[in-house]
């Protein structure tokens, strides 16, 4: 984990929501630890976690942002908080895109409210590179470049949208400091197989772990115009920290180098690059989806290939900010972690084999699983 000693969290209440999934699980590690100093760390999520570190150092609220019911518990908390982290966001069902704007969209406008009408000082908002307009192959964005999102993807709509909305809602309250985070694909081992769960379902995920060797080494990789990064958890999780001990407003790019190409990708996991049409992988990918195999839908395809590399100057320079972690380690941990079925304790970061992550429905109907 990087090492950062804040300055000025003591004595701050910060209230997260989406808690207890993937970077909501990294923060708590940081905030709740005593160094930190924190007068309160309050928790929202639909189910409560496990009474262990690092979430029994939390004040839990459980409520569905995608309900117009949860604007009761939203005000209780955000009442006398210091800054509102916004993590939650929901990936699936990718079949009820109605569904995910419900949460995503309508629910970070209720979180942006809640906080406004308390007088938050700082307001987090985890966007993404989802919300970039397409970049050219080979540039690198900064935080200046059109949040218009890839418009075939309901992801990137939808980021493009959350960030509008927090926008508009702050504009009227100048005083509370709003700070816009933007990662590239934020891994870490613990989450393998909730990531795996959300994007290969619980049945092809675990036949793809049983693959023999030869064939788990075999990998399609779209050509030309795959290009992409990954950023740890707690390098994620780091930078949020120091934006909230320097009240940084503004958008921040978060990206570990190397930038990777589909050879590059190859090399990192050891596997034997094989070269298909980006136009074959989505028609494959359009298929399983529309049996119902998988229930990744295929614009997160076109998200992957059109998606800018990002600059990550801005949050170096005024954060002093850098990931501890290389892109191409994080990608191999990760894999890796997936293989095994790894996981952590927690309603989110199950490992493979152990609880649904929303048991006793169908997962093409029942709420979407929360992510970040």
């Amino acid at each position: 984990m990087p090492n950062f000693s804040p300055g000025h969290l003591a004595g701050r209440t910060v209230a997260v929501t989406g808690a207890s999934g993937n970077v909501g699980t990294a923060l708590l590690r940081r905030l709740t630890d005593p160094k930190a100093g924190l007068a309160e760390v309050r928790g929202l999520a639909r189910r409560r976690p496990p009474s262990i570190p690092p979430y029994d150092g939390v004040r839990w609220h459980l409520a569905d942002l995608g309900e117009a019911a949860s604007e009761a518990e939203l005000a209780e908390f955000v009442d006398g908080a210091d800054a509102v982290v916004h993590l939650a966001w929901a990936l699936q069902p990718g079949r009820r895109p109605d569904m995910l704007r419900q949460v995503n969209v309508e629910g970070t406008r209720r979180v942006a409210r809640a906080a406004a009408a308390a007088g938050v000082d700082q307001f987090v908002h985890m966007s993404s590179i989802g919300a970039y307009a397409a970049g050219a192959r080979g540039s690198r964005v900064a935080e200046d470049w059109p949040t218009t999102g890839i418009p075939s993807s309901q992801y990137s709509r939808d980021k493009s949208e959350a960030e509008r909305v927090v926008r508009q809602v702050f504009g009227r309250h100048p005083d509370t400091a709003l700070t816009v985070v933007r990662p590239t694909l934020v891994l870490q081992p613990e989450a393998a197989s909730e990531i795996g769960r959300y994007f290969l379902g619980e049945l092809v995920y675990g036949a793809a772990r049983m693959l023999p060797g030869p064939l788990a080494r075999l990998l399609p990789l779209p050509l030309p115009g795959l290009s992409i990064a990954f950023v740890h958890t707690d390098d994620v999780a780091d930078a949020i920290e120091r934006m909230l001990d320097r009240r940084a407003p503004g958008p921040f790019n978060l990206a570990a180098e190397p930038l990777m190409d589909a050879a590059a990708l190859a090399r990192a996991l050891g596997t034997f690059r094989v070269p298909t049409p980006a136009s074959l992988l989505r028609a494959g990918l359009h298929a399983a989806f529309t049996a119902r195999v998988v229930p990744t839908e295929p614009a997160w395809l076109d998200l992957g290939l059109q998606a800018p590399a990002l600059n990550t100057a801005r949050a170096r320079k005024l954060l002093d900010w850098g990931p501890f972690h290389t892109g191409d380690d994080v990608l191999r941990q990760f894999v890796a972690a997936a293989g095994r079925g790894d996981g952590a304790p927690g309603p989110l970061l199950t490992p493979s084999g152990g609880r649904p992550l929303d048991p006793g429905g169908d997962p093409d109907n029942a709420p979407g699983p929360r992510a970040n």
